[in-house]
């Protein structure tokens, strides 16, 4: 069984990406040999409030099995509590942060408030580095990838939180690890010879899962990072499913 970290439902504006329902979502990603994915919604990327694509997300997959959402808080609003609390109340696992597209840096002062509030919760936090290549960027969008600076202090800062950092690259991985043992990181925009085998000896395959960033980056080519991997087979289960069971509580 393979689980997806890093899916997403709705309409992305600056590409050609398909905007599948959450049933053809669950075929395209089981054709691609994926059983289970957390799936974000895109519409909460840039409007003024994500909580009506956060809903449209939870009704898109309440029937589904597939399908676990992770819905978007953004902290740049003054009503982040009301929306941590409703996803909270909708039965999310956890919810995804945006700093980069919500304009704020993970060293705002809100940040004290907000980690002891979602400790509350007993939600997990996902927070997000990059959503797209930052050299196919449309020209017109000036936002750039989390600084490695920035997630560095994170953890140094909240040393008993452990996140999920999607989307982010090998090197900044490289960097992190040397200091920080309370992340993991998915592998979607993880690239390299032999990506999968060339990370275990940076970081362990314990703090390591799947993710292909599905529609923005091609589903196919994330997963074949990890099904072609010459790594041992205990580091592939942790890799492909059993780390995303236990650190969302699936």
């Amino acid at each position: 069984m393979l689980i997806d970290v890093n899916a997403h439902l709705g309409a992305w504006p600056f590409s050609l990406a398909p905007e599948r329902t959450a049933p053809a979502l669950t075929k395209h990603l089981a054709a691609n040999g994926v059983s289970r994915a957390l799936v974000s919604p895109l519409g909460a990327v840039f409007a003024p409030d994500p909580m009506p694509a956060n809903r449209a997300l939870f009704a898109a997959t309440k029937r589904s099995q597939a399908l676990v959402p992770v819905p978007v808080v953004n902290l740049r609003l003054a009503n982040w509590r009301e929306q941590l609390a409703e996803c909270a109340a909708a039965g999310a696992t956890a919810v995804k942060l945006l700093p980069n597209y919500h304009d704020y840096r993970l060293t705002s002062p809100v940040l004290a408030d907000f980690m002891p509030a979602l400790a509350k919760t007993g939600l997990r936090l996902v927070i997000n580095v990059r959503l797209e290549d930052d050299r196919h960027r449309y020209f017109g969008l000036k936002v750039t990838s989390l600084p490695v600076a920035e997630l560095d202090a994170f953890l140094k800062k909240y040393p008993q939180t452990h996140v999920l950092f999607t989307g982010i690259g090998r090197p900044e991985i490289e960097k992190l690890a040397k200091d920080h043992a309370n992340f993991s990181a998915d592998l979607s925009f993880c690239e390299w010879i032999e990506t999968v085998r060339s990370l275990l000896p940076v970081i362990p395959a314990g703090r390591l899962m799947l993710g292909t960033c599905t529609p923005l980056l091609n589903t196919r080519g994330g997963v074949d990072k990890l099904r072609t991997a010459r790594i041992p087979a205990k580091a592939m289960r942790q890799i492909g499913s059993a780390n995303a069971i236990r650190f969302f509580k699936l």
